[in-house]
């Protein structure tokens, strides 16, 4: 859109800018000028000259009568003409707050670079002034299109001043230059002189902020460099000037006014002045103003010194006291606020003057290419500490990146804040506050804000191939945790845009030595994640969870903190184990809160993306933790916190289960770890040694034992190599080798009382089954004997109870007695001798429970109690191989109970052969058997007494009162009235057996 007129200018339309983003510059022609902008900022600005790309890239023409008229000096080359490229984009950079508001500077955008994340650098070629006909005035940070005037200054030139006026303003160009290099070398060495002086009276000058300012800024090395390409236009600006030579030729040198008014450190409204100068002559005039201002600022700045020094001269000693206090509380002042605004003040400096170097292409890329590597080697010296020279380096970069990190906004306040009070306290390091403070901005700086661990892909075929090679068996569990993996594998599928199912935080439960922190390892490799582990077992204080508060001694963050800390990531898999153990207060100290209470919110997806760690003091972003939690007691475990976690029962090993796992992962892992290897010295177990470890040199639901035991005899046939290395060992231990590496077994207590005892009576002796409180099985026997008659008006029977016994397994006692009662008033067992009847309610009897140290109770012995005193009320004894479980009640009901699997091993470890289970049971039968349950449920045909019978030598029958209890262990005792109870047990237990 171009169009001209027959006066002294062309118009055309350009796309306008006002640079109030940053109003410190103003852009003159003959500058390359780099301004920082903000990322946004800089692609607005691309966008919009794409978009008016016809106006952006002007006509070849106004091109040429640009060049005609601008000088851009280039290293060793001098003026050089604009280059002619038709794809740069043009637009006119109008300054802020100009008085002018419709003067800017046509500019050619030369390159585009991005500082980082937020902020881009912008290189403008400043090429000529010009007149926007429709300036936008409060523009911000918007652009438009505006028809400009671009002036012929040669023809004004020529019009208005003749040739020997020309001559004389060039020829006082060259001789202001002479007078500031004058003025500036005489400076330069009054101001070394005196820093080098040891001399207080020449130190005058120093103290000055004006001359230290001028100094750093006359000899920074950008200065430096532009001033000698002006000494050079300066020095080719002399050979040219000739009386007869033509104006036009002349004309170029008046660009060092605009170059000179650039580079001089002077104020903004001088540079403005310069710039709304469209005519040259006014131009000269303002700039001969402006000359002699900075040449006042030299002239004053000597009289201040001269004054000072003769003030202090003559001053008393308590006078020059005063000013020197005064001068370093100053420099305190400034010192500190230095410190406390540590940014990047290079790209926002107000008196940032423009490039007059316009680089090559290839220097360009090699600026660029240095740029990147230096950008890359500080990104990495971030991430580490910095303790060698300034202790608060760290901090101080933490605040700068404080904006990038994904913090809650009052946090970043509450940090700021304390980052202030630091740095007021800096010159302090002594003070308690200020050790506190950095102690405290140490760990918040290890806190990983944003940064993730990458996860792989999840392949459930590779994790379940995983889970089989690291843990045998547990194949509900490794079902259960697939289901777990495969939640995870449909998140990662989910755009990160749309809501995603949280998996739930998993619960492992089960007794000692089973394999649940290894399980835990294990899903933390196949995901991927960072493995943190926090142990629970004796923590009592809230505090350890969510950290003390800073007000006291010693105070330091909680274990999650720790743990985020220790892991570097914000997406670890954190194990919190044995979180049964954690507990309130110890007796005696009730002012430590509940931790318990504390994980409530750990716990939670609805609330742990701001959990709060007291010490930290601002909310902390969990919800990309994966918790998974271990225990091996629900009971103890409050209400609250398990109904935040999703229960999987981990059971205790069979037999066979353990042998297999000692044989193919415990043995060759103990053969390694101890070097027999090295030597080819594996060996192996025979099947009878296997059991005999297994059942007697270990009672336990795990393997922990096991593998100890096994270590033993691996250190012994260490130490028979060491002893003699040429001796040929067997490469499999027998059982009679065993006692040779591991001494004598296990003292097997209730096997010998199972044992037969000469002349005592066979009555009231009944075997019970129990769950330990170390996860395992066993049997729990009960002897009954009569005492004597009852003594006085009581009416028996009396029971006297010992064994350590609980007040639920008392109950259990007082109801079999009453039902036993009521079962013989009631006159159902119809051959039973009426001496005997007599003799049981007349009679006092104690019942006792070996191994009277440990504690008993729980309400699974009712039925075991209640055939013990029937045994004695009918005087038939019960099976010594047949064993029984169930709860009680008064009419007779056989309730379910806990713990059904860990009670068939102990059956099966102390030589039983019966066991009457409640019909309640039934899925736990089957759970312990087997995980492929859909057999089971299709099928009413009870195949899994007949899988028991197969895995552990065990006769199962189901029972689901007190009377099926009778038939399935009296078969010929008549029951009025119950034939139908014996026909049942008849086709359902013993035809099956």
């Amino acid at each position: 859109m171009l169009f001209k007129k027959p006066n002294m200018c062309t118009e055309f339309v350009i796309p306008c800018f006002t640079l109030n983003s940053v109003p410190s510059v103003v852009v003159l022609p003959g500058v390359l000028c780099d301004i920082t902008l903000t990322k946004s900022l800089s692609d607005s600005l691309l966008t919009y000259l794409n978009m008016h790309k016809e106006d952006a890239t002007i006509d070849a023409h106004i091109v040429s009568k640009i060049s005609d008229q601008c000088k851009v000096i280039q290293p060793g080359k001098g003026a050089q003409k604009v280059p002619d490229n038709k794809d740069r984009f043009y637009i006119c950079l109008l300054p802020a707050n100009n008085s002018k508001a419709d003067i800017g500077c046509i500019c050619a955008i030369e390159q585009v670079s991005y500082l980082d994340g937020s902020t881009t650098k912008v290189s403008f070629m400043a090429l000529q002034r010009a007149r926007v006909k429709e300036p936008l005035l409060n523009s911000g940070d918007n652009f438009w299109l505006s028809p400009v005037s671009l002036y012929d200054e040669f023809s004004i030139l020529t019009k208005t001043v003749n040739t020997k006026d020309v001559l004389n303003m060039a020829m006082e160009i060259i001789k202001t230059i002479d007078m500031l290099e004058v003025t500036l070398t005489k400076f330069n060495n009054k101001y070394k002189t005196a820093a080098n002086s040891g001399n207080s009276q020449e130190h005058y000058l120093l103290l000055s902020p004006l001359s230290n300012a001028l100094f750093f800024q006359l000899n920074s090395e950008q200065f430096n460099r532009s001033w000698s390409h002006i000494r050079v236009e300066a020095e080719a600006l002399k050979s040219s000037l000739v009386l007869d030579a033509p104006t036009e030729s002349n004309l170029t040198n008046f660009g060092l006014i605009d170059i000179l008014t650039t580079v001089l450190p002077i104020s903004k409204t001088f540079r403005l002045d310069i710039l709304n100068c469209l005519e040259i002559r006014e131009r000269f005039t303002t700039f001969e103003k402006i000359v002699k201002y900075f040449f006042m600022i030299f002239a004053n700045l000597y009289d201040s010194t001269e004054y000072i020094r003769n003030f202090y001269s003559n001053a008393n000693t308590l006078e020059k006291a005063n000013l020197i206090a005064n001068q370093l509380k100053s420099l305190k002042i400034f010192i500190e606020d230095v410190k406390a605004n540590n940014t990047a003040v290079a790209s926002n400096s107000g008196n940032k003057m423009g490039r007059l170097l316009a680089p090559t292409s290839k220097n360009q890329q090699i600026r660029t290419e240095r740029t990147k590597n230096y950008a890359e080697e500080e990104e990495d010296y971030e991430e580490e500490e910095d303790d060698d020279f300034d202790e608060l380096k760290s901090v101080k970069r933490f605040i700068k990146k404080l904006p990038k990190l994904n913090i809650h906004p009052d946090g970043k306040k509450l940090l700021v804040k304390d980052y202030k009070r630091l740095m007021k306290m800096s010159f302090q390091k002594t003070n308690s506050e200020y050790q506190q403070l950095r102690n405290y901005f140490d760990i918040i700086m290890d806190i990983p804000f944003d940064k993730f661990s990458k996860e792989e892909k999840i392949d459930i075929s590779n994790c379940k191939s995983k889970l089989d090679v690291e843990h045998f068996g547990l194949l509900s569990v490794k079902k259960r945790l697939l289901e777990y993996l495969s939640v995870l594998k449909l998140n990662q599928l989910i755009p990160k845009n749309q809501n995603k199912c949280r998996p739930p935080i998993l619960l492992l439960v089960g007794p000692p030595g089973v394999g649940k922190t290894s399980i835990v390892r294990s899903i933390a490799s196949v995901l991927n994640r960072k493995y943190q582990r926090i142990s629970l077992g004796g923590v009592y204080n809230e505090a350890d969870i969510r950290g003390h508060r800073r007000t006291y001694v010693g105070a330091m963050c909680g274990s999650i903190i720790n743990a985020l800390r220790k892991a570097s990531t914000m997406n670890p898999l954190i194990l919190l184990d044995e979180i049964d153990k954690i507990g309130t207060s110890p007796a005696g100290r009730t002012n430590t809160g509940d931790p318990s209470s504390a994980l409530l919110e750990t716990l939670d997806f609805e609330q742990n993306f701001s959990f709060m760690d007291h010490y930290v003091g601002l909310p902390i972003d969990l919800s990309q933790v994966l918790f998974i939690c271990t225990a091996n007691d629900l009971s103890t475990i409050s209400r609250p916190l398990l109904d935040r976690m999703e229960v999987i029962k981990i059971p205790g090993y069979t037999l066979e289960e353990k042998i297999e796992i000692g044989s193919k992962f415990l043995l060759p892992k103990q053969i390694k770890q101890n070097g027999l290897n090295q030597i080819n010295g594996a060996f192996n177990l025979d099947q009878e040694a296997w059991e005999s470890l297994v059942s007697g040199y270990t009672r336990e639901p795990g393997v922990r034992n096991l593998e100890r035991q096994i270590a033993k005899i691996v250190r012994g046939k260490v130490v028979e190599y060491i002893e003699d290395p040429r001796r040929k060992e067997s490469k499999t231990v027998d059982k009679q080798e065993l006692h040779k590496y591991l001494g004598f077994p296990l003292h097997p207590i209730t096997k010998e009382l199972l044992s037969d005892i000469p002349w005592a009576s066979k009555e009231g002796i009944v075997n019970g089954l129990s769950y330990n409180s170390d996860g395992t099985g066993s049997v729990l026997i009960f002897e009954i004997v009569r005492t004597g008659p009852c003594k006085g008006s009581h009416s028996g029977p009396v029971i006297k109870s010992t064994g350590n016994l609980g007040n639920v397994l008392q109950e259990s006692i007082d109801i079999g007695c009453s039902l036993v009662k009521t079962i013989i008033r009631r006159g159902l067992l119809g051959d039973v001798h009426k001496s005997n009847v007599e003799t049981f309610f007349t009679s006092e009897y104690h019942l006792h429970a070996p191994m009277g140290s440990i504690q008993k109770d729980g309400p699974s012995a009712g039925m075991a109690i209640t055939m013990a005193l029937l045994s004695l009320a009918t005087g038939r004894p019960i099976d010594p191989t047949l064993c029984m479980t169930g709860e009680i009640t008064l009419r007779g009901k056989v309730l379910p109970i806990g713990g059904l699997k860990q009670k068939l091993l102990g059956a099966k470890m102390y030589g039983m052969k019966r066991v009457l289970v409640p019909y309640g049971n039934k899925q736990d039968v089957i759970e312990s058997i087997t995980d492929d349950i859909d057999l089971f449920m299709k099928s009413s045909n009870q195949n899994e007494i007949h899988l028991v019978h197969d895995k552990m030598g065990l006769s199962l029958a189901y029972v689901n009162n007190i009377y099926e209890a009778i038939a399935a262990i009296w078969p010929d005792l008549s029951l009025e009235g119950l034939t139908t109870v014996h026909k049942v047990f008849e086709n359902n237990f013993k035809s099956k057996f």
